[in-house]
């Protein structure tokens, strides 16, 4: 009887790990930072900054300064979602920006397509957590996070 409770502990400690949302995650849904599984893009951060120079439209109008955080999860089969964003002024306060900026920018993250998954010790292909930053300057983007 304690194997099962204890069985059934572990499952339940480990299941608040998987986020509920659009994507499906392997395993038992564990995710680990990008920064442990290596989790990288196809052409790398250059082809993830030509999809949002050559996407994005420059809202002008407004007081559009600032940075978006867009964390996301990809599973191991390079699917992404689960998309999160947050908003801040350039000096790291937490502001809203143009309906326009965020959504446009929203979308853009979404449709990047050439997730290469993370992987674990064993060489396995892993769920991995992810984050872009996009500054924006006048509603023109001059960087985006992590170089």
């Amino acid at each position: 009887m304690k194997t099962i409770i204890y069985i059934l502990f572990t499952f339940a400690l480990l299941s608040c790990n998987r986020k509920s949302g659009e994507l499906d995650l392997c395993g038992i849904g564990v995710l680990q930072p990008y920064y442990f599984t290596g989790v990288t893009y196809k052409g790398g951060t250059y082809a993830i900054k030509e999809q949002f120079r050559t996407k994005f439209t420059p809202v002008l109008n407004g007081e559009n300064s600032g940075i978006i955080k867009i964390r996301f999860d990809v599973n191991c089969l390079g699917e992404t979602g689960n998309f999160e964003v947050n908003q801040f002024s350039l000096n790291y306060q937490a502001i809203t920006l143009n309906d326009s900026v965020s959504s446009q920018l929203l979308s853009i993250a979404k449709q990047l397509d050439g997730w290469i998954p993370g992987k674990n010790e064993d060489n396995e292909p892993v769920n991995s957590f992810k984050f872009l930053a996009i500054k924006l300057v006048d509603g023109q983007i001059t960087e985006v996070l992590p170089k």
